[in-house]
Formats: structure tokens, sequence, C-alpha cells
């Protein structure tokens, strides 16, 4: 079976966005998917299964993921822009659909581009990987049960994998 490479968005863009939201939880919401690559349940909640998340989880340098995807339990790196006052905002008040309309809305108005909320999470596994960070780490992250699931965002940049093995030859 052939996956489909995932739907990215560029830390520049995300900058662009994050500048652009007024809403200072839809912000941090933000903040949170690119910067902790947190899915929008484990960010919001959803349902009984996954709880939002809260400040007594998020320390001076993780969060703690509870029930995540599959149950699964994991730590994130904390944003180094989310501060005390931003803290003291979880658990945000915002309905999971609102927050995903919003960011689609936002996307289409500043980048041109129909991008969904979990394009953050794409995009922090993405960005760290071409920082040069080992696959485990990113896998470990990100809550990857298998590496090859991690393995796809190696090939998100078909321009870099053809000048780096270009320059092999």
């Amino acid at each position: 079976m052939v996956k489909k490479l995932p739907q990215i968005i560029t830390k520049e863009e995300y900058e662009k966005l994050l500048e652009a939201e007024k809403g200072k939880e839809y912000k941090l919401a933000y903040m949170l998917g690119f910067e902790a690559g947190m899915r929008i349940s484990e960010i919001v909640g959803w349902k009984e299964k996954v709880p939002a998340l809260t400040a007594d989880r998020v320390d001076e340098v993780s969060i703690r993921i509870i029930s995540g995807k599959g149950g699964k339990d994991r730590i994130v790196p904390r944003p180094k822009r989310l501060n005390e006052t931003a803290k003291k905002m979880l658990p945000l008040n915002i309905k999971r659909r609102n927050l995903q309309h919003r960011f689609k809305k936002l996307s289409l108005k500043i980048l041109g581009k129909d991008l969904h909320f979990h394009c953050l999470r794409h995009g922090f596994c993405t960005y760290l990987v071409n920082q040069g960070r080992p696959l485990h780490e990113v896998q470990m992250l990100a809550g990857h049960s298998r590496l090859d699931t991690t393995g796809i965002y190696l090939h998100t940049d078909p321009r870099k994998a053809i000048e780096s093995a270009r320059g092999v030859f």
C-alpha cells in the first residue's frame, strides 16, 4: 500500500499564520500543534477518551500527553513561547470543529492554501527531520509506534532529496 505524502506547513508559513491570528486561545492551539507536535484531540480533548490539555501537565521543558491516540501517553517539548500567561489559559475553551474551521479559513486567507489543523503536526515532524534530528527521536516525540510511519517525513521535500543524491555522484 502506497501512503500519500502528508500536507505540511513550513516554519515560515506557520509564523505568518501565528502573526495573523488575533485570538489568543487559537494562537496557543496553533503553537501547541506546530511547536509541540500535538494532535487537535490532545489540545482540546475528544469525547471522554482524550482529556484536554491542562496546566498541571506543563512543566518548564515538557508537556505530558495523557491517553493520546491509541490510549498512549507521551512527552513532547514545551514551546519556548508558551509562557506562564499562556499556561494559565489551559484548558482551552475552544470546540474542535471551530478550531479546525478557523485554521482552514486563516490558511486560505493568509497563505492561499487549503490546510487542515493536522498539517501543523506534520510541519513539526518535517521541521525536526530537516533540522537533522534522528528519526527515532522524532518517532518518540510524535508518538508513532512504527518507524516507517515517521519515515514518511524523510520524503516530504523531494527537491532536497534530489539535491542530496546529486551531491553524492
